[in-house]
């Protein structure tokens, strides 16, 4: 659920950006985890006490919505419009992120080959284990 950020004292980088996170109701580790940078750093950044750095930013622009001029400025639209091209690019660049850890990048490839390989109760059997699995995916 997105909540209304008020404009009311967002004079700062960082309260602008703490302001973003929390209207999305995401924790410091939600956003940290998705931008690649580390709780500690994020808390600063919220905090003024530190500035982004050209990663934070640019992190921020292809893992989130969040319109940078905005962040900067505190002018424009807080969520940029993101058309579905760009999303399908976005997704492509974390999939990307994702298959640079060894140990991920060996279990897709075996998800993979199971899935295309195998015989009908064997993609059954894969689909229904994921399903279980999946923290995202409430059982019915």
């Amino acid at each position: 659920m997105i909540k209304k950020i008020s404009e009311v004292q967002l004079d700062s980088v960082g309260k602008r950006l703490k302001a973003w996170r929390k209207s999305l109701s995401f924790k410091l580790k939600d956003i940290s985890r998705r931008i690649h940078v580390s709780q500690g750093s994020l808390s600063d950044l919220e905090n003024d006490k530190s500035l982004p750095s050209a990663r934070t930013l640019t992190n921020l622009c292809l893992f989130t919505d969040l319109n940078l001029c905005w962040l900067l400025t505190g002018k424009g639209a807080v969520a940029r419009v993101v058309d579905e091209g760009a999303r399908e690019s976005h997704l492509y660049r974390e999939f990307l992120l994702a298959m640079q850890d060894k140990k991920l990048r060996e279990l897709y490839d075996r998800l993979v080959r199971i899935y295309t390989l195998g015989d009908n109760q064997k993609r059954a059997n894969l689909v229904g284990y994921l399903t279980g699995a999946d923290p995202g995916v409430q059982p019915r």
